[in-house]
């Protein structure tokens, strides 16, 4: 992203909870924000991502 551009963490998630299909999720407990809200990876190199909140988390997948 360059530096003039901003994410909204909270309208990235709405959009995520309302419109993408995640298979391993109960959608109804999703869609509501029972389970919390979803990580939103923004960077990644190697097997390092980094969500949009700051926090770093290891890919073993």
């Amino acid at each position: 992203m360059g530096p003039s551009m901003t994410i909204n963490i909270r309208d990235i998630a709405e959009k995520d909870r309302n419109t993408v299909l995640h298979p391993f999720t109960q959608l109804k407990d999703f869609a509501t924000g029972k389970v919390g809200e979803p990580t939103i990876v923004e960077t990644g190199k190697g097997i390092r991502v980094q969500d949009a909140r700051g926090d770093q988390f290891v890919d073993l997948h």
